[in-house]
């Protein structure tokens, strides 16, 4: 099978080395270049550069849609929808399927205890943009396919700035400071293995018709069941060769306060609920029904550490944005 994957971050990457780990092949549309890599077909443009998505899709089986827009409710409201648009008028055309990672934004209000199939429940602007969004696959000509994760875990999100808990915790406690907490360290938050949803989006393109009979279908990535972050603390402490110390803990009036005058206090404030009460995404039919079990959290949590760790011996400190 080949693949078409849109954006190189995070996401983008390990969906790369997977899918060439599996024997299928790949082409990235990326919007700015990067050197030849081995066994990839590289695009550089836009997906609203039609030339170059057209060029891109030449040879793709399924589109990965893994782009993204700056950490701005108003940024994503102008830029997301569109893009996801020109991505999903074109794969109608070849009458091939979109896969799309999603977040729990659009569900925040049921975000406790998820299952599968709830019906989206923004709080906020961002879930608001989220919720326009999977409405806008659901009308879409394309077959889609949105794969739910929680917050991010991964080698991949080592050294990128997009995932909470690698940036704020794993990779402050591998350099020997004190972790960062948004949110209750006491209460249950799920995390999504990077791998994992790689794994999970790879399958829903391979039975995207299965999958997705009625053209659509909304589906919750494999996520081991959902631990605290004073759990994860301690045991990245201990994988890391650190003490265990009291993190620095942000207080939800402290984002209120700043929201008025900082981008990312504002976009945190509105995704508070997510950190600051219990977070649960319930297994669903990718888990229950087709076999892709998680990977368990404390492997998940070592590989990840091992990553930080080994970035910091070895002195690579090079960021990898989403793209």
């Amino acid at each position: 099978m080949h693949h078409l994957i849109i954006g190189e971050g995070q996401i983008g990457r390990a969906l790369i080395d997977l899918a060439l780990t599996d024997g299928d092949t790949v082409t990235v549309l990326r919007r700015t270049a990067v050197e030849p890599s081995s066994g990839i077909r590289r695009v550089s443009g836009d997906v609203l550069d039609h030339a170059a998505l057209t060029d891109a899709l030449a040879q793709a089986d399924a589109v990965h849609a893994c782009f993204h827009a700056p950490y701005d409710a108003r940024l994503w409201a102008r830029e997301l929808p569109i893009r996801e648009r020109a991505v999903l008028d074109a794969a109608a055309e070849r009458g091939i399927p979109v896969v799309f990672p999603e977040s729990l934004y659009g569900f925040q209000g049921e975000a406790i205890n998820l299952a599968e199939g709830a019906a989206p429940t923004p709080r906020d602007a961002k879930g608001e943009v989220r919720e326009a969004l999977l409405a806008q696959r659901r009308a879409a000509p394309a077959r889609t396919l949105s794969l739910v994760a929680s917050d991010l875990l991964g080698p991949t999100a080592i050294g990128t700035g997009a995932a909470v808990v690698c940036g704020m915790l794993l990779e402050r406690i591998s350099a020997g400071s004190r972790a960062i907490v948004m949110g209750d360290p006491s209460v249950p938050h799920s995390l999504t293995f990077i791998p994992d949803l790689a794994a999970a989006m790879l399958h829903a393109a391979r039975h995207a018709e299965r999958l997705a009979p009625s053209g659509d279908a909304v589906l919750h990535a494999p996520s081991a069941p959902a631990r605290t972050q004073s759990e994860l603390i301690v045991a990245a402490s201990g994988l890391l060769g650190q003490r265990v110390r009291t993190p620095w803990t942000i207080p939800r009036l402290a984002l209120k306060a700043l929201s008025g005058v900082s981008t990312l206090a504002r976009e945190l404030h509105g995704i508070a609920d997510l950190w600051y009460r219990p977070c649960e995404l319930r297994p669903g039919i990718l888990t229950m029904d087709e076999g892709l079990a998680p990977t368990s959290w404390e492997e998940a949590l070592l590989l990840t550490a091992q990553h930080a760790a080994g970035r910091r011996v070895n002195g690579t400190a090079e960021h990898h944005p989403a793209v």
